[in-house]
């Protein structure tokens, strides 16, 4: 084990120039290593190594990593036992870190992603910190020499909660080697099975700076068209769909929730300043109350009549599409409904809020060129034609 380390370590500059290297041999010798470690414990059926070269880009240095299959599919959405190495390859730390995908995706600039890192770091420390028997464990943000442009390691560096950090020059022998990844697997495994050990979704929300409602600046405007989408080959279409759904589905469910608790305030704070502060009491944010009824809120408007709001978040500066489930197909499109409902849009969610208001979709929405899909599965939804999940995209550029 120590051998193959160090020899990662002295060919990975060759791999990273595309030079002749003799990384694919020496990462099978760790992958194999590991793998055997791991076959002999009670873990075998759900631990799984991988060794990576990157997909897109090159990594500027190598990571091994062990991973409970039970958690999220994603390396960058779940926990992971990891060797990680330093850009200057001088170093290798032995990690239990989280994925950064979910941070980076909800606060910026980096270092506000960063920082709040740190704090999720924290947190699962308490949670485990009379369990701390394994000596020279560290609890400190791991040096990997990286610098802004070697942005993954930036993050890599910050996500580290627990770690054995080694010097490439002065490793351990092979049985301390392994020993002290026996130990850091069971206690990999002891925080993943341990029922206080919270998902990356809660670890983000728990450490996002709450939204004050009475602090917030916020901007309402009327729905403004969108420019339509240039036209592309089929190809590129299928490529841009794919990554926009990669992003809605890294995004944590918690800015919806930002989303509507902007909305619900807003809509009681508007009633209030009217003098319509019995109907204000009356406005429901549905999903604290349970309901599904096809919209999130349900307020009302200057003339005291009822309105119903679908609240769709963004922690970017526009929305340009939006998800429909059934449930608020079917409200928006119901004739009895249908100019009591709306969809705002709110951006900018977790910093300074704005909300883009559309009233009665059903017919603002008429033209766009995909809407004529919903109308379609609405006409379907009335028959016998019966999912429950349904979800269909609108694209407003279109």
């Amino acid at each position: 084990m120590r051998e193959e380390l160090q020899s990662l370590s002295k060919e990975w500059p060759a791999f990273f120039k595309n030079n002749t290297n003799n990384v694919d041999e020496i990462y099978k010798k760790i992958t194999n290593i590991l793998g055997g470690i791991v076959s002999n414990s009670d873990h075998k059926d759900y631990i799984k190594i991988k060794a990576t070269k990157g997909v897109a880009t090159v990594p500027y240095a190598p990571w091994i990593s062990a991973r409970d299959v039970r958690l999220a599919d994603k390396q960058s959405e779940g926990y992971s036992l990891v060797y990680l190495y330093s850009v200057d390859l001088k170093k290798v730390h032995l990690s239990i870190a989280f994925g950064t995908g979910q941070f980076l995706e909800v606060f910026s600039p980096k270092k506000e992603a960063y920082s709040k890192m740190r704090k999720a770091a924290s947190r699962i420390q308490k949670v485990f910190e009379n369990d701390l028997n394994i000596e020279n464990l560290t609890l400190d943000p791991i040096d990997l020499t990286a610098s802004p442009k070697e942005f993954r390691q930036e993050g890599y560096e910050q996500s580290a909660i627990f770690s054995l950090s080694y010097e490439i020059d002065n490793l351990p022998e092979d049985n301390e080697l392994i020993n002290d990844f026996k130990k850091m697997l069971e206690f990999y495994v002891e925080i993943h099975e341990n029922p206080l050990t919270p998902s990356i979704d809660s670890l983000v929300n728990a450490v996002a700076d709450p939204i004050k409602f009475q602090d917030q600046d916020l901007k309402i405007k009327t729905f403004e068209n969108r420019t339509p989408k240039k036209k592309t080959n089929a190809k590129t279409k299928k490529s841009k769909k794919i990554k926009q759904k990669k992003r809605r589905s890294d995004r944590s469910a918690f800015i919806g929730r930002k989303g509507e608790k902007i909305v619900f305030e807003y809509e009681k704070d508007k009633l209030n300043k009217i003098g319509l502060k019995d109907l204000s009491k009356k406005v429901k944010w549905h999903a604290e109350l349970n309901e599904k009824p096809g919209y999130d809120i349900t307020s009302y408007n200057e003339k005291g009549e009822e309105i119903f709001i679908e609240v769709k978040s963004s922690s970017g500066k526009t929305i340009n599409d939006i998800d429909l489930t059934k449930n608020e197909i079917i409200a928006m499109l119901n004739k009895k409904n249908r100019e009591k409902f709306n969809i705002y849009l709110v951006t900018n969610a977790l910093t300074k809020a704005e909300i883009e208001v559309i009233k009665n979709p059903s017919e603002k929405l008429k033209d766009v060129a995909n809407f004529d899909k919903i109308l379609n599965l609405f006409e379907k939804m009335q028959g016998e034609f019966n999912i429950d999940l349904v979800t269909l995209n609108l694209d407003f550029r279109l």
